[in-house]
Parts: C-alpha cells; sequence; structure tokens
C-alpha cells in the first residue's frame, strides 16, 4: 500500500473507535491541536501525519501502525491482552470484548468463524451460574489473583456489573450470525475443572458441585436446542426456541463437530474488506492481529478441516443426536462419581 492508503486505512480505524454520536473531525482536531481544516487535508490524505501525531493518535486508540504495513512480510504484530488483577482486570476484559462484539454487530457484510476447543464464553452466559463457576476458576486457578487464593467457591454471589455486561454479550451474540466448529472434547475441559475443584476441596459446599454438574447440562441442551433450530436465542424457562427476530436467520447459527483436530480457541472475524483474528494464551488472555495474510491462512485451513467434520446444525438429526449424546454421557459419567463420594 501507499502512504496515502495507509493513512486512510489508519483513519479508518480511527473513527471506529470514536463514539459514533461524536463528530469525527472536530475530534480529530481537539486531539492534534489543529483547526478543524488541516484535521480534514489529514483525513483526505492530503496532508501527511507528522510523527508525532501518528504516535498520539496509535497510543490514544490502541491500534498498531506495524499491522498496517506488514502484509508484504512474513513478520505478525499481535496485540496482547493479559489479564491483571491491578490493572486489565476482569471488568475490562467483558468491556473490550462487548467492544469488539459491537464493532462486529455494527458491520452489515460480516463474517464470524469461532473455533472452540471448550464451550465458548458466549454460550456460558446462558446459564449464570456456570459462567459465575467459570469466571471464578479463572481469577483463582489459570490467573492466580491474590484476592482468590484462600477463597473456595459458592453458587450465588452476585456482580450486578459483571451480570449487566454478561447480558450485554450474551444478546450481542445472539443477534451476530456465526460459523463454529465444536470437538468431541469441547465439554471436557469444564467438567475437568468441576472435578478438580470437588477433589481439591475448593467448593465451599461440596453438593453445589452436583447442582453446577445440572446446570452444564442446562447448559449443553440450550446449545443443542440452537443447533437444531438453526439459530441463536437466549435461555428460555420452558426451553423452547422462540421466534426468529434477528439478522439472517439463514446463517445466524451453523455449527460443524470436527473429530481430526482439537486446536486452540480461535476466532476469525471479516468486516468487509477488513480482518481481525482472536487468538487465546494462557487459557484465556487474548491475542489479536489485523493481518490480512494470517486470516485467509486460517480460513483456509479452517475449510479443510470443515471438509472433514460433519454439520450438526439444521437439518443434520442424526449427527447432531450421535454428538449430543456423547456430551450428555460424560456429564453422566462425572455425575455418578461425584454422587458415590457424597454418598
Amino acid at each position: 500500500m501507499s502512504s496515502k492508503d495507509i493513512q486512510a486505512k489508519f483513519f479508518q480505524l480511527v473513527k471506529e473507535r470514536i463514539d459514533s454520536n461524536i463528530s469525527f473531525v472536530d475530534e480529530l482536531a481537539d486531539m492534534l491541536e489543529l483547526s478543524t481544516d488541516s484535521a480534514y487535508r489529514r483525513m483526505r490524505g492530503e496532508t501527511s501525519l507528522t510523527f508525532e501525531e501518528l504516535a498520539l493518535l496509535s497510543k490514544r486508540f490502541n491500534i498498531s501502525v506495524d499491522s498496517l504495513m506488514e502484509s508484504e512480510t512474513n513478520e505478525l504484530t499481535f496485540q496482547f491482552q493479559p489479564l491483571k488483577e491491578d490493572g486489565f482486570n476482569f471488568i475490562e476484559y467483558l468491556k473490550y470484548i462487548e467492544q469488539n462484539m459491537k464493532l462486529i454487530e455494527a458491520e452489515e457484510d460480516k463474517e464470524v468463524i469461532y473455533i472452540a476447543n471448550e464451550i465458548p464464553l458466549f454460550h456460558l452466559l446462558h446459564v449464570p451460574e456456570v459462567a459465575s463457576f467459570k469466571l471464578f476458576f479463572w481469577q483463582k486457578t489459570i490467573l492466580d489473583f491474590s484476592q482468590f487464593r484462600d477463597q473456595r467457591f459458592k453458587l450465588g454471589k452476585v456482580d450486578e456489573q459483571v451480570n449487566e455486561l454478561s447480558r450485554s454479550l450474551r444478546d450481542l451474540y445472539c443477534r451476530i450470525p456465526s460459523t463454529e466448529i465444536y470437538h468431541s472434547e469441547t465439554v471436557d475441559t469444564t467438567l475437568k475443572q468441576i472435578e478438580y475443584y470437588f477433589d481439591s476441596g475448593y467448593f465451599e459446599v461440596r453438593e453445589e458441585a452436583m447442582h453446577l454438574l445440572n446446570k452444564v447440562e442446562v447448559l449443553i441442551k440450550h446449545i443443542r436446542n440452537q443447533c437444531e433450530v438453526g439459530y441463536k436465542f437466549k435461555q428460555q424457562e420452558d426451553g423452547q426456541a422462540p421466534e426468529f427476530t434477528g439478522y439472517r436467520k439463514q446463517d445466524n447459527y451453523t455449527v460443524f463437530h470436527n473429530d481430526v483436530l482439537h486446536t486452540d480457541n480461535t476466532i476469525l472475524v471479516r468486516l468487509g474488506s477488513r480482518y481481525l483474528s482472536f487468538l487465546t494464551s494462557n487459557g484465556i488472555s487474548s491475542l489479536s492481529t489485523m493481518n490480512e495474510k494470517f486470516y485467509h491462512e486460517s480460513v483456509r485451513a479452517i475449510g479443510v478441516l470443515k471438509r472433514r467434520a460433519t454439520l450438526i446444525s439444521g437439518t443434520s438429526e442424526k449427527e447432531r443426536n450421535r454428538v449430543f449424546e456423547n456430551y450428555f454421557r460424560k456429564i453422566e459419567r462425572l455425575r455418578a462419581r461425584l454422587d458415590s463420594q457424597l454418598a
């Protein structure tokens, strides 16, 4: 790309990070201490950004300039968002996800592919008890946050800020069409985490492990119901699917089951002619890149994987039943073990 093209792409990314209710040119003029006319000339590419201006905007909006210029090389620039107890905490993490989800929803021409090696966070949010357990597990056992070291898990603890963000993420997810690829072990991580906490005495009330396991079963049934109708919806008390009222019913929720390859959690997003790839590091921290070559190579590999996978959404009843019965058997085996221990 020419320097003018790079500057245009940079401004497009900046614009996406400014509230739509705010005048982009006025905001730019204020930040760079320019006249409105000077700001317009930079937006149109008639005047190049100075190094100081580029550095200021890049830092303010968390945009990697390297990522805009690396398409002709084999080097990749990733943005890393490690979770920290005294910095980028779980509230900030959920807000970061919400910001990206709103960006995706706002784009009319979009495509989302999610390869899940465990139950996706967005599904967990349909069942608060399971989501609460996972958030606790990540903070205590994966991230080793000091405030959790002497705590044991207890159902019923409420954090209204987390709940509000969770509801927003869940609803955004339901409105965004996606293709998802699950594995025969997608449910295993959550079951192993429950079993580990039960054996280690990390449940404040041991019997709550059984209640939590029942809620995992509710969650898996809800995922199966969404696969059956072919669209995502909020968990209903009666377990039935409401009438679809969202965007693009025909591909709102397309799900494949893969027995060939167990991969890391990966989310690939195309927004018009822009590309985003999200990976997980250390189980939960986020790595992301806007590199187009990485995106296309990942999509190519997923295409190969899909040809060896089985469609389990929509009319694929036989295969869907086979996959979910396997998940339910795993839940039942753990239930029987916990029940014998409690007895």
